[in-house]
């Protein structure tokens, strides 16, 4: 065959592959022929928010424009219209779109500058959906208590009796200097839907109501804040006994300390997966001290406030013991970090992941020397799984390595930050191979007073006499190393990783990396 004719047919057969693959794209893709409640469900990812305060884009209803089938679908899709968007201009824009739509009120004043004015059409169509029971979230957030409160008020419904109320969803976090009044609001309703409540600077004068107009809450956030009306710790247990499915709960302070005198008031929270309690010591413990919770949570998170080393070895030590004997063995292993500011934190996760996620906060009255301090982290350790602990994380000067030998026996990565290493490393004494298990050292920032490195290299030597040679020590961003004490320490460590030492050598003669 001539081969010019052979590749004119080559070409037209690969025209017409090319025009087959096109129609079958376009078969493929034509979006027309998606069924009515999938092309809805598409658009309603282009204006329903991925979270609580999530506003409006750009453009977002321009599938509107495209052809009329799109505009038929999008007008007889009813999730679509139930968000109005994050601000009252976007209200006043979309709520004559919305029909009898379920409501998700969202408000996000942090972002705007606006006058809080709400004009009469939008405050009657407020009111009758309250009226309406037509509600399904009320998310507000804003820096000012007369818009929140004037928005509130029109959700709370005139009419005398308790009502029904479809919400299943309340956040209100006001950032004013002044609280916003719930109370009419959560007096007037019961709430049978209730799923979660948030409340940040807001006064409410009916815990007791709540706790009874309520029975599925799965979310509790309370950030009193300013609050002058908080919730007794008894108000707070009448609640948790209400609503038994609870697996979030979070509390920033509260009124005072529950009445020992009803020892037999205690409240069981079976599917409780996240704790977080901000407070004094004694009325931390005080709630816990009468709330059963499952010691395998996914989170729980201590903020104490004016604690005293006494009372850190008497409530705390024991009960963090208790709890993380309760957990059950980690298959993994444990994590624990130790970090100090003005306070100290004690970090402790499942490695690897964060499946268990623990952090305690001690906020000491007193200034204490670095001894004291470490006999609260000693205390804090009393009696913990050190068995189950892998990986080691300190930082300024909490502990030093001589409390660590005898606690942690299988302990395989050990990270110091910003630590002073003669006051870290003393003197070691060294008993029966501890740390045998010891395999990575780190030690970021590190101090060493007057270039003296004898207290690491002491260490790595009396580690190594034991037979157990590290397998990496990583001294990034620490000071540079002459080359006699790094050929020394390179002889007692597999891998030595140096990254951003400084100041730089003024002689030249300390290399950069070995």
């Amino acid at each position: 065959m001539d081969p010019i004719r052979a590749l004119d047919e080559q070409i037209k057969e690969l025209e017409r592959t090319i025009i087959k693959l096109k129609r079958a794209r376009n078969s493929f893709l034509n979006i027309s022929k998606l069924p009515p409640e999938v092309l809805g469900q598409v658009f309603s990812w282009n204006v329903i928010p991925w979270d609580d305060f999530g506003g409006l884009g750009k453009r977002s209803h321009n599938f509107l424009l495209v052809c009329h089938y799109w505009f038929e679908v999008s007008s007889h899709t009813p999730d679509l219209w139930s968000f109005w968007g994050t601000t009252p201009e976007d209200w006043i824009r979309w709520y004559p779109h919305s029909g009898t739509s379920p409501l998700d009120l969202v408000l996000d004043g942090l972002d705007y500058d606006n006058d809080g004015h709400l004009d009469t059409a939008l405050r009657n169509e407020l009111q009758d959906r309250a009226a309406r029971d037509a509600i399904r979230q009320v998310h507000l957030r804003a820096e000012d208590t007369e818009l929140l409160s004037s928005i509130v008020s029109l959700l709370t419904t005139k009419c005398e009796g308790t009502r029904t109320s479809s919400v299943e969803s309340f956040a209100l976090c006001n950032y004013d200097d002044t609280t916003v009044d719930v109370s009419d609001f959560f007096s007037h309703h019961r709430f049978p839907k209730l799923r979660h409540l948030l409340f940040a600077n807001c006064t409410i004068s009916s815990w007791d109501n709540l706790a009874s107009r309520t029975g599925v809450l799965t979310t509790l956030d309370i950030g009193i804040g300013y609050i002058n009306t908080s919730p007794t710790t008894s108000q707070l247990l009448s609640l948790f006994a209400s609503n038994p499915l609870l697996q979030t709960i979070a509390l920033d302070r509260w009124a005072t300390p529950f009445d020992d005198s009803r020892s037999s008031f205690r409240v069981t929270l079976r599917h409780l997966k996240q704790l977080r309690l901000i407070g004094d010591l004694q009325d931390v413990f005080g709630l816990l001290h009468w709330l059963d919770h499952p010691k395998n949570m996914d989170l729980l998170i201590l903020e104490l406030d004016d604690c005293s080393v006494g009372g850190v070895s008497q409530l705390l030590g024991p009960y963090f013991r208790d709890y993380l004997r309760g957990r059950g063995k980690s298959q993994n292993g444990l994590e624990f970090g130790l970090y100090s500011t003005h306070n100290i934190t004690l970090h402790v996760r499942d490695v690897p992941g964060t499946s268990c996620f623990v952090a305690i906060t001690v906020g000491l009255r007193e200034a204490l020397h670095r001894e004291a301090r470490e006999r609260v982290v000693l205390d804090l350790f009393a009696r913990a799984p050190w068995e189950e602990v892998v990986h080691l994380k300190v930082d300024h000067n909490l502990i030093t390595i001589g409390n660590i030998y005898p606690r942690f026996p299988n302990l395989r990565v050990l990270a110091f930050d910003g630590i002073i290493l003669s006051v870290v490393f003393p003197e070691p004494d060294v008993n029966d191979g501890a740390l045998l298990s010891l395999r990575h050292l780190c030690l970021t920032e590190l101090v060493v007073d007057g270039d003296d490195w004898s207290p690491l290299t002491t260490f790595l030597a009396c580690h190594a006499s034991f037979g157990n040679r590290l397998d990496t020590l990583d001294m990034t961003c620490s000071p540079h190393v002459d080359s006699a004490t790094m050929e020394v320490i390179r002889g007692m460590v597999g891998e030595v990783k140096i990254d951003c030492q400084g100041p730089p050598c003024i002689f030249g003669t300390c290399p950069d990396t070995w």
